[in-house]
């Protein structure tokens, strides 16, 4: 790999860090990836990324709170935000679902597995982000989706297999936003100790 091939990937995670911050929007970070990609030496590289210099000085150190000896009470997050870039990662296990998340995948892999989370609401609004990723959403068997996100060039899959016969849960789950050049993939799967046996399997149980 010469020097150039090794700016370009540089820039590429540059740009997708910067996106991941929101300091670029996706339109943004697209046009830019083609200019990288075409990029004919180091010093357009350079012209490229030049808004985009951080500043690396470390912050002032803040005193923490004194405690007060009282535990603050754990309320829901009103909304969360996971992204991937250049990278991949998993949200699984017993966790507190927002009432809101906001999902962004560029270059990379997301998975998020909500059969064991606890929602402290029927309804999850899910806002989806993805560039030339993938994306993976696992949901409780029962769950009602409703897949309204934008898609360009890109797959969708909702896997219904494991939800034969399975009565509604009460959970509805809308997910919006866009996903270029990706794919998404939605799977209602059981919750962990509620697999059926192999012989259930077997059986068509």
């Amino acid at each position: 790999m010469d020097d150039l091939d090794a700016a370009r990937r540089a820039a590429v995670r540059v740009l997708g860090e910067a996106a991941a911050a929101d300091r670029l929007s996706m339109d943004q970070l697209e046009t830019r990836l083609q200019l990288v990609r075409h990029a004919p030496n180091l010093a357009t590289l350079d012209a490229i990324l030049a808004d985009l210099a951080v500043d690396e000085t470390p912050p002032a150190m803040v005193p923490a709170p004194r405690s007060s000896g009282t535990p603050a009470p754990i309320e829901p997050a009103e909304s969360l935000r996971i992204a991937t870039i250049l990278s991949s990662s998993k949200r699984a296990g017993s966790w507190t679902v927002p009432l809101r998340l906001e999902l962004k995948v560029i270059l990379g892999e997301l998975t998020i597995d909500l059969r064991d989370a606890v929602f402290c609401s029927d309804y999850l609004d899910v806002e989806v982000d993805a560039l030339l990723g993938s994306l993976t959403i696992l949901v409780p068997v029962g769950t009602q989706v409703e897949n309204e996100a934008e898609e360009r060039m890109s797959s969708t899959t909702h896997s219904t297999r494991s939800s034969r016969n399975a009565s509604p849960i009460g959970l509805l789950i809308r997910i919006t936003g866009r996903v270029r050049w990706s794919s998404l993939e939605i799977k209602e799967k059981p919750r962990k100790g509620e697999e059926p046996s192999a012989w259930r399997r077997l059986l068509g149980g």
